[in-house]
């Protein structure tokens, strides 16, 4: 039997195959997935739905992306593959509510409606729906084995195993010297953090560093030749990609590539899966950035840093959620409290607060500190208030659209007050999630383990 490889199909991908040793693999928050299989012909698939319908009339650029002109495409490449519209059996997960469920969300119900669009076509093509899991205020796993035809649907976030332990609160002075004594930002992030918050982009202080240290330049090179540069041709060095890219893109390169050393991996923290709470800031980061360039609404740039940085408190508090485990899982998974609700009951204090501590022992510009600070509740941002809704909108985008093995439930509060401060409603929701750059958050995702 030949090793299984598991790949995992991002938002707005399908995949059709014949048999082969790999697992299909969507993490579904508000998305829908679907997964076809005709075990007679041994071939198979899975789409990673976003929306409902194209945003607008006329063609979409990217059909797999949507509900009513994806699961046709889909449907259709596994006919013309060698399966029988007759034969296929569909597994069907996702939809949810993540989070506190707000009026805007039972406005919009994009999960629900999504749902109905994809149960209303299988109808129309007479496909038998064997399981559907849909709804409901979980993230959930939709898999399908492309060797043996078997697919699963279950939670995102897994029980813990062993029995709940009592509240293992930590003291203001453990807090304390968690934060004094957590592993330094780099140096080099430092100072592209306050060139850029000085609106002063010059390479000649950070370049000299870059270059002799073999580990971020490795790390700066796979970047700018990831899908976040979408450039065809490679680049082979620091001042190539200063001549392609620009200064400002290869600064905010440089900086997110040094920031991956900084986050945690830990088995029962904030993060259940590796890489994903630096996949999470750089997602929040590359929103973050879009709804400021579309809303005009502050620098991008800053708030591509704002949001990489915003999540900074969890590298403090990681070891603390990971010994009361049991108990963040009951009260967030099975409970519904929302994360900072759980962290303020356990720990006695919020990861957003504890980064705004960081951030400023670290004397990193005061609008990015308050970003950092009120990113749950932007309401309180009073410096460049703004900023710190973009980057609340991001993170709740990011959320609930790109889910991820994570425990915590986000406090949704805020959706209605950020769309208001940027001059959005409801009607733009759909277009912001719409102009949100997938392919490049796909990429960001280990494509087997």
């Amino acid at each position: 039997m030949p090793h299984t490889e598991i790949e995992y199909l991002g938002a707005g991908c399908l995949s059709v195959s014949g048999r082969r040793p790999v697992i299909l693999r969507a993490l579904l928050g508000t998305c829908v997935g679907v997964s076809l299989f005709d075990r007679t012909a041994q071939i198979g698939g899975m789409i990673h739905i976003l929306l409902p319908e194209p945003i607008g009339s006329g063609n979409p650029c990217r059909p797999e992306s949507y509900a009513s002109t994806g699961l046709p495409l889909f449907i259709e490449q596994l006919c013309k593959a060698g399966a029988k519209k007759e034969r296929l059996e569909a597994f069907v997960a996702g939809g949810a509510l993540i989070g506190n469920v707000s009026e805007q969300d039972l406005d919009l119900d994009i999960g629900g409606r999504t749902s109905d669009v994809v149960a209303n076509i299988l109808a129309r093509e007479a496909i038998q729906i064997r399981e559907s899991e849909t709804g409901g205020v979980h993230g959930m796993i939709l898999s399908l084995d492309l060797h043996t035809g078997q697919c699963e649907i279950k939670p995102v976030v897994h029980p813990p195993s062993g029995i709940e332990t009592e509240m293992d609160k930590p003291t203001e002075e453990e807090i304390g010297r968690a934060i004094a004594h957590v592993r330094p930002i780099p140096q080099v992030a430092l100072k592209i953090i306050r060139m850029i918050a000085a609106n002063h982009y010059s390479l000649q202080d950070v370049a000299m560093e870059v270059r002799q240290d073999q580990i971020i330049t490795a790390k700066v090179l796979k970047l700018c030749n990831s899908a976040m540069i979408g450039r065809q041709t490679h680049i082979d060095s620091v001042d190539e990609a200063l001549m392609i890219l620009g200064e400002k893109m290869l600064l905010l390169m440089i900086m997110s590539s040094s920031m991956q050393f900084f986050f945690p991996e830990s088995e029962h923290g904030y993060s259940l899966g590796k890489g994903r709470l630096y996949q999470h800031a750089i997602g929040t980061a590359l929103v973050a950035e879009k709804l400021a360039r579309t809303t005009g609404r502050g620098s991008p740039v800053v708030a591509y840093t704002a949001g990489l940085l915003h999540d900074i408190g969890k590298i403090v508090l990681d070891r603390f959620v990971a010994r009361n485990y049991p108990l963040f899982y009951r009260r967030t998974e099975n409970e519904s409290i929302n994360l900072e609700e759980a962290e303020l009951e356990i720990l006695g204090i919020g990861h957003p607060e504890v980064g705004g501590r960081l951030a400023s022992l670290w004397s990193i510009p005061g609008n990015l500190v308050e970003a950092i600070r009120h990113h749950h509740q932007p309401g309180k941002a009073t410096h460049e208030p703004e900023l710190t809704h973009v980057v609340c909108l991001a993170d709740l985008v990011i959320s609930r659209f790109w889910s991820s093995p994570a425990l915590g439930r986000q406090n949704t509060d805020s959706l209605t007050l950020c769309l208001k401060k940027l001059g959005l409603n409801s009607h733009h929701l759909r277009a912001v999630v719409d102009s949100v750059p997938w392919n490049i958050l796909n990429s960001l995702r280990p494509l087997s383990s």
